[in-house]
């Protein structure tokens, strides 16, 4: 049998350092690396995609349109000295329900605002008066009058169908003293719808006045 030839351990020794070296040198080399698009994406993520949207938000934000000046502008109160009153004509005999229209008009020269009910008090020609309550049927809103327009409240009346007759006390109004709201001094107009029956202590009169709305 053939002896083989014993090699010096040191070489031996040197030779498995060379080749864990080279082992390592080949896992660290570029081709086998796994951070190289991680790391490129994240730089972009941070660059452009985590900051941009905020930043986009803050800079893009538009302020609230400027009110104009009619919403700016204050209306103020119509007074009694900036109005006329009149009562509409009373409707034809035997309708129901009979009512007419209490009608206030901006004789100002500026626009002024109504809002609520105006005061109707009936009046007898020897001083009985007859104040009217009112009713919620129309929802009080404020109204905006320019010069020459008008409101009106509807004034809902119970016609005397036997004037003095047994159980049917009667009120005869002459005239109307209506007061707007939210003021104290009266135009009084003349009543033409006649005599009505007497209610005005009642719990629920047929005769009572609705809150202000737009129009003649």
């Amino acid at each position: 049998m053939r002896q083989l030839p014993l090699v010096p351990r040191h070489r031996w020794v040197a030779a498995l350092v060379l080749a864990a070296v080279a082992g390592l040198s080949s896992c660290d080399s570029p081709a086998s690396s796994a951070g190289g698009n991680p790391g490129g994406d994240t730089g972009g993520n941070t660059a452009g995609g985590d900051t941009s949207p905020a930043g986009g938000q803050t800079g893009t934000a538009t302020a609230a349109p400027e009110p104009s000046p009619s919403q700016t502008t204050a209306v103020g109160r119509c007074g009694t000295a900036d109005l006329a009153a009149a009562l509409s004509a009373p409707p034809p005999a035997g309708t129901s329900p009979t009512t007419v229209h209490v009608m206030f008009r901006n004789t100002s020269s500026a626009r002024c605002g109504l809002e609520g009910y105006p005061g109707v008090q009936l009046r007898e020609t020897g001083g009985d008066t007859w104040d009217l309550v009112r009713s919620p049927l129309v929802a009080s809103t404020l109204i905006v009058l320019a010069p020459g327009e008008q409101a009106h409240a509807t004034l809902t009346y119970l016609p005397a169908s036997s004037p003095g007759g047994p159980g049917n006390p009667v009120f005869t109004p002459a005239t109307v003293a209506l007061t707007p709201p939210d003021e104290r001094t009266q135009l009084v107009v003349p009543w033409k719808g006649g005599p009505l029956v007497r209610q005005d202590g009642a719990t629920h009169p047929g005769t009572y006045i609705s809150a202000l709305e737009p129009g003649a």
